[in-house]
């Protein structure tokens, strides 16, 4: 009984604690002279004036004295408390299903890289005073005593702390740095050489993290430990090939062992990383879980693409670069404890073989490993979808189609018969949204559509790098020897597929182990992150989205097209985006990233394998459709939609004679096709 008293009496007590920080201002501390009420009522004195002009020449100096320092150094602690609540508010929104994991985990990453740069802008002024080592323990005093407690009074002498203090050094980031520093100072001679963290002190357990009734001590005691078990398998982070990616918090504690300095911002991702461990608590095994899922989801589509075609070796290279990239587990045993298990054979400790908590206890790292995979999965899918040309040409066959369709049915409401009727192609929606993913551009020369088959036929042949000069009359074309005409090619016709999800991929690259290694890497400030926001354009997309739900109501009996451009002058007018500050950029980074997932995360692997199976479907009845043979022999199955639009365009006769019915088989082909691959049950005629 007297134990739960005294546990209830503690817990009571923190909780006071935690009020009075929470409406304690940073500054209060500061010892601020205030001139006496006599002086104050002092008349103000009349300077004389001067009996000729005075000239004076003034030179601005930084002030670097200790008061600027201090100011510096809280206005700093200032900014990461409120970074590290949008981090808290970033993880809740991911629990909460409003993010994913890696929109959340991007967002928790940029803020520490934010934080890095603010420090590094008043890092010589800090230096100057000590540094960071003197300043936070002076600070974390002035607070302690301001509150009425003393942080060196310990309950017992083996403490490592008052525990009342916890909470204050937990807001000033004290315990993290005091953590830091005694993990350097026992492993001081590198990271490569940091030994496993063995259990001495405990192993963290989530399930007692998270409780409501733990004291401040057993918070300590988690805090220690979580830290010990995971800056061993972060130092191996740099020793493993097969892993790519990177966080902030592992790039500090190289620059730890590296320098022997412990910056702020190593703090403030310590304190992240328990922050967020304490806040998933037993529900951090969805992390690791929906982790191992992603990558047996990848895997199983790089296989699938692997089986399909090897029509490029560039590409077969990439797709078994990322299927290693992917395999994290062997027979059971993910990579950081096979490891562990293999530096540590000569060890005669068995807790040294102890399964890893690395990927279990990081969502951060588990959250960018998909974003670079999925990122990376982006690239390769979209090279592999562009370069074989299958994806173009069958976008073009299925637009003429669709488009000669749309006459069609605007010819029959003006006369009573038609010459051809087409079968209606279904919709597909993949394809469809393919196009407005990469935009006409990417396959139809010029803004628009071609309007005509002998249109359609010229954008075919220049997307295959074929000149429009060739269709000039023979006189007027460049000749050859003996007066042969050329056939004039030309490289500005040809379409290519590009990249989407910018702000996704700006991010991806930051996160590479081989650019955080780089010495002169600087990290990103506020300014260059509202640029790239800027740039992607997110904010203008936003603007028309929030001009839309605005003008739903004053739009909703106007034409389409009237609604549209009203709705899109509206968001034109719009004022541009303010400066943000750090944390705004945190959370619209993060929601840039949400943003853009349905473009990373679009199956070009998928798209690829079926546009070559209706190319290879219309080449396997060309004898019913009416092509004529090849004039020469090719392999190329992309080949049969430019023999398609030459007999629809009467640019080559039709095998049956006619080139008016070419399309319509070719839709009733398309037709069959796809109800056949997308299981399409009815299509709206």
């Amino acid at each position: 009984m007297a134990s739960e008293k005294d546990a209830t009496n503690a817990i009571h007590d923190n909780s006071v604690v935690e009020v009075k920080i929470r409406d304690f201002s940073l500054f209060q501390v500061l010892q601020v002279y205030e001139p006496s009420e006599n002086f104050s009522d002092l008349p103000d004195v009349v300077l004389p004036a001067p009996s000729s002009p005075i000239y004076l020449e003034y030179t601005v100096e930084n002030d670097e004295s200790e008061t600027e320092c201090i100011f510096a150094f809280i206005t700093l602690l200032k900014d990461f408390i409120k970074l590290r609540q949008e981090v808290s508010n970033l993880w809740n929104e991911y629990r909460s299903g409003t993010i994913d994991l890696p929109a959340a985990a991007v967002g928790a990453n940029l803020a520490i890289e934010l934080a890095r740069s603010m420090e590094e802008e008043m890092a010589p002024l800090l230096k100057n005073h000590g540094g960071v080592l003197a300043l936070l323990p002076r600070y974390f005093g002035a607070v302690c005593q301001y509150l009425g407690l003393d942080p060196f009074q310990k309950e017992r002498f083996s403490d490592d702390m008052n525990f009342a203090c916890y909470d204050i050094g937990a807001t000033f980031l004290y315990n993290a740095a005091s953590l830091l520093e005694a993990i350097r100072t026992a492993a001081p001679h590198s990271a490569r050489q940091m030994p496993c963290y063995t259990g001495k002190f405990g192993w963290y357990d989530a399930q007692r993290a998270h409780l409501e009734t733990t004291d401040n001590r057993q918070r300590w005691a988690q805090d220690k430990a979580a830290l010990l078990e995971v800056v061993p398998d972060i130092t191996l982070l740099f020793e493993i090939e097969g892993i790519p990616v990177l966080d902030e918090f592992a790039r500090g504690v190289k620059y730890m062992f590296e320098t022997q300095e412990i910056p702020v911002w190593l703090c403030f991702a310590v304190q992240n990383y328990l922050d967020t461990l304490r806040s998933f608590g037993p529900n951090i095994t969805k992390v690791l879980a929906e982790f191992h899922r992603f990558n047996e989801i990848t895997a199983d589509l790089l296989d699938r693409a692997n089986l399909a075609d090897h029509h490029q070796n560039d590409a077969m290279k990439d797709l078994e670069d990322m299927r290693k990239m992917v395999t994290v587990k062997l027979n059971g045993v993910d990579i950081f404890t096979a490891s562990r298990m293999a530096l540590n054979r000569s060890s005669r400790n068995d807790r040294a073989s102890r399964s890893s908590s690395f990927l279990l206890h990081n969502p951060l790292f588990c959250g960018l490993w998909i974003h670079y995979a999925r990122v990376l999965l982006h690239q390769t899918g979209v090279r592999y979808a562009a370069k074989p040309g299958a994806v173009l040409h069958a976008v073009q066959l299925y637009t003429a189609v669709r488009q000669q369709q749309q006459q069609q049915q605007e010819e029959e409401e003006e006369e009573e018969e038609a010459e051809e009727h087409l079968v209606p192609a279904p919709e597909w929606p993949d394809l469809d949204r393919l196009v407005a993913m990469q935009g006409l551009q990417a396959f139809f020369v010029g803004t628009e559509p071609p309007a005509s088959l002998q249109a359609h036929f010229k954008n075919y042949c220049m997307s295959r790098g074929v000149s429009p000069a060739n269709w000039l009359a023979a006189a007027n074309r460049r000749k050859g020897k003996h007066g042969k005409v050329l056939l004039q090619r030309s490289r500005a016709g040809i379409r290519e597929l590009k990249f989407g999800a910018p702000v996704s991929l700006c991010c991806a690259a930051r996160m590479e182990k081989r650019t955080i290694a780089e010495p002169t890497r600087r990290a990103w400030n506020a300014e260059v992150m509202q640029q790239i926001l800027e740039t992607s354009e997110w904010f203008k997309i936003q603007q028309e989205e929030q001009a839309k739900k605005d003008g739903v109501a004053e739009t909703e009996f106007q034409a389409g097209a009237a609604a549209d451009r009203k709705i899109k002058a509206k968001a034109k007018a719009a004022p541009a985006h303010p400066t943000l500050t750090a944390p705004q950029l945190v959370h619209y980074a993060a929601h840039a990233i949400q943003t853009e997932m349905p473009d990373l995360v679009f199956d070009y692997f998928a798209m690829h394998k079926m546009a070559r199976g209706l190319l290879e479907k219309v080449r396997a009845q060309a004898d019913d459709i009416g092509l004529p043979l090849m004039p020469h022999a090719t392999t190329d199955v992309a080949d049969i939609a430019g023999l398609v639009f030459a007999v629809a365009a009467k640019e080559m006769a039709s095998k049956l004679g006619q080139s008016q019915g070419v399309l319509g088989k070719v839709a009733m082909v398309i037709r069959e096709y796809v109800i056949a691959e997308l299981d399409v049950d009815k299509c709206p005629t």
